[in-house]
């Protein structure tokens, strides 16, 4: 019989330098590894149905417009909005892969516009400064 207790210390000690380098990573470090993959399988399901080079994107604006009313129907009527949110990501996926973007940029340009934006609330809305 050998004795394996040499084995057993560094393979612990292994372990624990690996979760040590786990718990050392970016929390959100999964949430972005699992976006790109769903982004991904969005994009190919708009692909394999011909749904990028045989739509247009006001075929695609219309389709919003409508995800946008289930959404505020969703929401008038207190329903879970997950679905409705999902819907409208999958239809500008299918704009953004149209003209070559991604929604990190079009999210990056949006927040450089407002970054900086002053204004107050309205009756539940915020109103930038100018437009009061």
């Amino acid at each position: 019989m050998t004795d394996d207790s040499g084995n057993c210390m560094h393979d612990q000690t292994a372990r624990m330098k690996q979760l040590a380098e786990h718990n050392t990573k970016p929390k959100g470090c999964w949430r972005k590894n699992r976006l790109d993959t769903l982004i991904s399988k969005v994009v190919l399901w708009h692909r394999d149905r011909n749904l990028i080079d045989g739509s247009s994107d006001k075929d695609q604006v219309l389709k919003l417009a409508q995800e946008l009313g289930e959404l505020s129907d969703s929401v008038c009527k207190d329903k879970d909005i997950k679905d409705d949110i999902g819907d409208m990501l999958v239809v500008m996926l299918n704009i953004v892969e149209r003209h070559g973007l991604s929604l990190s940029e079009c999210l990056e340009t949006a927040y450089d516009d407002i970054k900086d934006r002053k204004g107050k609330m309205v009756d539940g809305v915020f109103v930038k400064e100018g437009d009061q």
